[in-house]
């Protein structure tokens, strides 16, 4: 036999005299037996050796060959091809929970016995290649950053990975089996009607179907939000067996399109109210100071008087409109400071509260957990009294306003940016809120919508208005959150450890800080070794352990000059050389883990003794 074809067999059965002659057998093929075996126990441990095993279905002892067969493929993944004297129905039935590959019939034929090896090897490397493909695709499916959803040749949902979960609020196993039209409800933009079903078009073009331009999806929850992807169908033998709808959410690459458009349209009307206040106030001025004159020309009782003192009124009411105008071509922002939209909010509460008519019902949900921002608390407090006296415009006789805070990422310059969230929901009708921060010449809002957003457009933020399923608004503030600055947390109880972590890494810092502190830790993070020691300048109390990379040594010697008792965890991305160094990449369990063996050795080597 061709070495390449040799096998390294295990033969299991409870007779002797069968067992050594299989064995034999094998061996004239060219095969190697590794063992053999009597018992389910004996099987399960010489398995390991093996690249396929023999295996008698009736076995002496408390486990049969069918429950062997079952531990072996779990445990080793190594095929099974079952030895019977017995081809009744009932013993098949229950051989194939252990799902062998080949059976060979007692007594066994020599010519028989190689095929049967030769086959079942085939069939488990075919069956490996496939785990594998379909490990890969799981992979990539759970990991891939578009919603993904599969359906049948009828339309019916068949998988969906958690980025589809995300977008369209379902779950994997609420979507199943339901129509793909429901779960993936679109609608042209600019369309109330269904725009019918991409999957069921893919599958009759026998074509990919683009989702491009001014789609929307309303998710589960009643979210509205625009998107982009593609259908196309699913192939296999030349027959058509299901399709794959891809969506992305787009609704802020839009929103962010729509911000510098009316950012660019402020600008310019910014410039010409400017201009247009700088030569009014020229004309204001001669009217005042002529009224002026006339007043004082005329007696208390002249008939032209009361003439006078309305001029006199109108350009005083002039001069206050002129000044919004040169405020509003001329706003910039004062000292920005590090603030809290909640602490804002705050402030401004009784003042909000004061404003609400009677017949308005105000609610307040600041997020604790929200992002500090840098800005100008005055402008953001002004910003926040004039969307809420607009929202009060719209409910003449009375409705709901909610304020609330919260953290928001958007894409930016191909990267997720964390931002502060202040946003208010009320129950009045709003005809077009896509216009509703253009600067209009009537109402009561006149330009001070505009205002606010040139407002946040300056504090390098964003604002939107959308229309809300009851028939409402909800008006959305984003502002850049302030990142990389040292955060001091308070230890999670008297035992708790305090770890610095350093790292450039913003997002990789923030995951492993909210793992670490719900297992009962106190990290403190850095983003460089300046950082890092002025953390361990101002940092009270003890710190127990720096885990960096590179400059590891450099770090924890400008530390332990305050903290003598410092460890240190080095990331490395060579071989590990001790219990100190932990290889790159790592999990957050695999990170904790070793911190754990640092920093409680006695409990690690207590837990270990005990498993």
């Amino acid at each position: 036999m061709d070495p390449a074809n040799s096998r390294k067999i295990l033969v299991v059965e409870d007779e002797g005299l069968i067992a050594h002659d299989i064995a034999s057998r094998l061996e004239a093929l060219g095969h190697q037996v590794v063992g053999t075996a009597s018992t389910a126990e004996e099987a399960i441990e010489k398995a390991a050796d093996a690249e396929i095993v023999l295996m008698d279905i009736r076995l002496d002892g408390h486990a049969d060959g069918v429950q062997a067969a079952i531990a072996i493929r779990e445990k080793y993944h190594v095929p099974v091809v079952f030895l019977t004297a017995h081809a009744d129905r009932s013993t098949l039935d229950r051989a194939k929970e252990a799902g062998p590959f080949g059976y060979i019939v007692k007594p066994v034929a020599h010519a028989s016995l190689n095929t049967s090896i030769e086959m079942a090897m085939y069939k488990h490397k075919t069956d490996r290649e496939l785990e594998l493909r379909e490990a890969w695709m799981r992979t990539v499916l759970v990991s891939v950053a578009d919603a993904v959803v599969v359906s049948d040749v009828d339309g019916r949902v068949v998988m969906l990975n958690h980025a589809a979960e995300v977008l369209t609020g379902w779950t994997q196993p609420e979507a199943m089996g339901q129509p793909i039209s429901k779960i993936v409800p679109l609608a042209e933009q600019d369309s109330e009607e269904d725009a019918g079903d991409p999957v069921a078009l893919a599958i009759l073009r026998d074509g990919p179907v683009p989702l491009s331009g001014a789609w929307k999806l309303v998710s589960r929850s009643g979210r509205e939000m625009m998107v982009e992807g593609s259908a196309g169908p699913v192939r296999a033998g030349g027959v058509t067996v299901g399709a794959v709808l891809s969506l992305r959410d787009v609704s802020a690459r839009h929103w962010e399109e729509r911000q510098i458009r009316q950012a660019l349209k402020l600008e310019a009307v910014g410039r010409l109210a400017a201009g247009v206040s700088s030569d009014y106030s020229n004309l204001l001025a001669i009217i005042t100071k002529q009224a002026g004159q006339l007043l004082r020309q005329f007696s208390e009782y002249s008939p032209a008087r009361q003439a006078a003192e309305e001029i006199e009124l109108a350009a005083a009411a002039a001069g206050r409109i002129n000044s919004r105008l040169a405020a509003f071509g001329t706003r910039q922002v004062s000292e920005q400071e590090t603030i809290s939209l909640n602490g804002i909010l705050r402030r401004a509460a009784k003042t909000i509260e004061s404003v609400l008519p009677h017949s308005v019902e105000l609610s307040m949900r600041p997020d604790p957990k929200i992002s500090r921002v840098k800005g100008d608390a005055a402008l953001l407090e002004q910003a926040l009294m004039s969307l809420v006296l607009h929202a009060c415009t719209r409910m003449p006789e009375g409705g709901r306003v909610l304020i609330e805070t919260g953290c928001a990422e958007l894409p930016s310059h191909g990267r997720m940016v964390r931002h502060a969230m202040l946003a208010i929901t009320y129950t009045g009708h709003e005809p077009e809120p896509e216009r509703l921060f253009e600067p209009a010449s009537t109402g009561e809002d006149g330009l001070a919508l505009s205002i606010v957003h040139a407002t946040v457009t300056e504090h390098g933020g964003y604002i939107s208005a959308q229309a809300t399923a009851g028939g409402g608004c909800r008006i959305e503030m984003l502002l850049p959150a302030v990142i990389g600055q040292p955060l001091l947390p308070r230890p999670v109880g008297a035992e708790a450890r305090s770890i610095l972590l350093v790292d450039d890494r913003d997002r990789l810092r923030l995951q492993i800080h909210n793992f670490f502190e719900a297992n009962g830790y106190n990290l403190l993070e850095a983003a460089d070794a300046a950082e890092a020691a002025a953390i361990g300048q101002v940092h009270e109390g003890r710190l127990d352990l720096l885990i960096a990379d590179a400059f590891a040594v450099q770090i924890a010697e400008e530390l332990r000059r305050e903290h003598p008792d410092l460890e240190v965890l080095r990331v490395v991305d060579d071989a590990e050389n001790g219990p100190n160094e932990i290889r790159r990449p790592y999990t957050q369990r695999a990170l904790l883990e070793r911190v754990e063996a640092l920093l409680n050795p006695v409990r690690t080597l207590t837990a270990d003794s005990q498993g």
